[in-house]
């Protein structure tokens, strides 16, 4: 099966500010686009969609490393189903963890695009992988 083309969007959630990635139209490529402080990002993203063909949103999902969630987890959830209510594009969780850590390593991306940013890319390189991997949509399907 092969996914229809459109840009996909990634989102590292954060309390106080958020880190937003895009891929390229073919869903091959992903890049830190911006950090922005968190209660503009649900107006951001509706800015974004309408400047881009926006196929899928990818939220990171913060989860301990045993696998279990937290209270960042909770949160991210609660902003999914907010970005659900928008109808913008069908929204997906991915796993995080990590996605910070490679994002450090990054330095000089860190330096142009914050690291919020350049973690949001590593979240959509992760889904860019599994689409590629498995034909369909990666993570968990946030529904209304």
């Amino acid at each position: 099966m092969s996914l229809p083309s459109g840009r996909r969007l990634a989102i590292d959630f954060g309390q106080v500010r958020s880190g937003i990635a895009i891929s390229d139209a073919l869903g091959m490529i992903a890049t830190p686009l911006e950090t922005i402080d968190t209660p503009k990002l649900l107006a951001r993203i509706g800015e974004l969609a309408r400047e881009f063909d926006l196929h899928t949103i990818y939220l990171g999902l913060p989860t301990h490393l045993s696998g279990s969630e937290g209270e960042s987890a909770r949160l991210v959830r609660h902003f999914a189903d907010q970005l659900v209510e928008q109808k913008i594009a069908p929204i997906f969780l991915v796993d995080e963890r990590l996605s910070s850590k490679s994002a450090e390593q990054s330095k000089g991306m860190v330096e142009r695009f914050g690291i919020d940013a350049v973690a949001a890319a590593h979240i959509l390189d992760f889904a860019l992988t599994g689409e590629r991997n498995t034909g369909k949509r990666f993570g968990e399907a946030v529904n209304a």
